[in-house]
Formats: structure tokens, C-alpha cells, sequence
């Protein structure tokens, strides 16, 4: 059983039928769609979590050169953040290439698609390293732009003028775009043969298009963290057994939940302002009200 899990069936697709009946609403296909795929969520997610080891061994050397003592921390904090931070940009752009290829191989499975895993994975990785590479380096510069505009309009609007709140708000904006920009990237780059400059161009375009969804989906990606900082605020005295579930959430099942949900509202938002208006696209992917713009809606599958 253990082996089919991390493995699957050699030879075989790696996923069950779908079913006959199409749902036909996003919010069944995306409840069908998880429970067909939920187990098969955890093996990927090991394979993306080793490109991230190099983040964790990283936080992990920072926290244990940091300063103890309060005094001395308020003088090389900010230092030892920068150079944390400019170290953690280096390893979020690496993790780029196997982000794509789950991209890829989460985008399939939230239509309800058939597809080999390892195959999707590890396709999707080579042919998008490229892209990927660039789109994990915009990852890894969200953390860097925010500290490092925080820490100087906010040095200023103390020091000098409360004017510069207003550059400062600005930067935060477009922290908060970088951000939903990752919920599609990832997906455009893997669907469309696009340059990295129109990738980013649309990816823009959709999280302003669909600024409520995309908003929710954030919220939705973020609230594990979220509610592990908030145990760690209620119970301190059980960090270590809190630090430890969060990193087994992650390291298991979190990475591939994650880029699930997001492909689900890249899926979509592409379909609705991008397949649209390509004659020969199908839109409604997994619906029953699936079609080809400008053709015929597919035959139903035979009983």
C-alpha cells in the first residue's frame, strides 16, 4: 500500500477513472477533484520538498548565529536579516524548476485529468527550468523588497516627513501583487509558450482581473501558517513540537495542497480571459459544460 502510495502502478496511469458524471460547478470540481487526488498529493510533495532543504538549513544556520541578548540583537538585526534575506533569494530561486513541474502535474489533476506522475513532474521541470528559475527568483525577491522598503521609508517617514508612507504603502501593494502574481505564474508558464516578460505581464493582469478570487485563494494558501503562528503565540511552552508539525505539514502533504489550490484558480482564470480568446482552446476543462472555442462541445464519455 505504502509503495502504491509513493510510487503508483507501473505501467498504469497513476490515477483513478474519473467519474462518468462531470460536475458542473468549479467549486465540485474542485471538491472531486482533491478527493480522487488526495493521496496521491503526498509523494510529489517529497520531491519538492527536497528542493527546499536548502531554505530550511539556511533559516535554521541564521536562528543559531542570531544574538541572544536584546541589546546586542537591536544592533546587527538588520544586518542579519538583509543577509538572511539575500541568502533565502538564492534558495527560492533554485526550488523555480520543480515548482513548474508540479505546477504542471497539480493544473492536470485539478481539471480531473489523467497523467502519469513522474512523467508530468519531471516533463515539466525540463522544459521549464529556464522560466522557472526566473519565476522562483521573483519568489525569493517578495521577502527582500518588503524588508528592505519597510526598513527605509519607514527609517524616513519617523525621521524626517510622514510622506513617505505613501511610497512605503506603494511598495506594500506591490508586495501584496508579487504575491498573488504566484498563484498563476507558475501555470502560465507551463500551459503557454510565452516569454517570461508576457508571463509576468499576465499573471499582473490576472490577479487585478480577478482580485476578490485571487484574494481568497491567498487566504486560503496562507491560513496554515497562519494558524501554526498562532499556536506558537498561545502555547510557547510547546514550540519545539509546533516547529516540528509545521515542517512534517509541509515536508508531506503542504507544498502539493498548496500549488493545488492555486492551480485550481489559475485553471480557472486562464480558461476565462486567455482560452477564451484563443480560437481552438477549451474552456470549462472538467465541466460538463466543457467546450472548444469555436467548435463543438466534446462527446460524452460512452457508459
Amino acid at each position: 500500500m505504502l509503495r502504491r502510495l509513493f510510487f503508483g502502478r507501473s505501467g498504469r496511469l497513476d490515477v483513478d477513472a474519473p467519474p462518468l458524471v462531470r460536475p458542473k460547478t468549479r467549486r465540485e470540481l474542485f471538491s472531486q477533484a482533491l478527493r480522487v487526488r488526495f493521496t496521491s498529493l503526498f509523494a510529489p510533495n517529497l520531491a519538492a520538498a527536497a528542493f527546499f532543504l536548502p531554505a530550511f538549513v539556511w533559516t535554521e544556520m541564521t536562528l543559531r548565529v542570531a544574538p541572544g541578548g536584546a541589546d546586542e540583537a537591536a544592533g546587527v538585526s538588520s544586518q542579519l536579516v538583509g543577509t538572511y534575506l539575500i541568502g533565502l533569494f538564492v534558495c527560492l530561486m533554485i526550488t523555480g524548476p520543480v515548482m513548474a513541474g508540479l505546477s504542471l502535474l497539480m493544473r492536470n489533476w485539478a481539471r480531473g485529468e489523467n497523467c502519469y506522475r513522474w512523467a508530468t513532474l519531471f516533463g515539466g521541470m525540463k522544459r521549464n527550468w529556464r522560466q522557472g528559475l526566473l519565476a522562483g527568483a521573483l519568489s525569493g525577491v517578495i521577502p527582500l523588497l518588503f524588508y528592505s522598503t519597510f526598513n527605509y521609508y519607514g527609517a524616513l517617514s519617523e525621521n524626517t516627513s510622514l510622506l513617505y508612507l505613501i511610497p512605503l504603502a506603494l511598495c506594500g501593494v506591490l508586495c501584496l501583487f508579487l504575491l498573488l502574481m504566484q498563484q498563476t505564474i507558475y501555470t502560465l508558464l507551463v500551459t503557454y509558450r510565452l516569454s517570461f516578460g508576457k508571463v509576468f505581464k499576465n499573471a499582473f493582469l490576472l490577479a487585478f482581473s480577478e482580485l476578490p478570487r485571487s484574494l481568497l485563494t491567498l487566504l486560503v494558501t496562507l491560513l496554515p501558517p497562519l494558524v501554526f503562528v498562532a499556536l506558537l503565540y498561545l502555547l510557547p511552552l510547546h514550540t519545539g513540537l509546533l516547529v516540528v508539525l509545521c515542517c512534517a505539514y509541509y515536508a508531506l502533504f503542504g507544498i502539493s495542497f498548496e500549488r493545488f489550490v492555486a492551480a485550481s484558480f489559475a485553471n480557472y482564470a486562464c480558461e476565462k480571459h486567455l482560452n477564451s480568446r484563443l480560437d481552438g482552446a477549451r474552456v470549462d476543462i472538467g465541466l460538463s459544460s466543457e467546450r472548444t472555442v469555436g467548435g463543438q462541445p466534446p462527446a460524452a464519455p460512452a457508459a
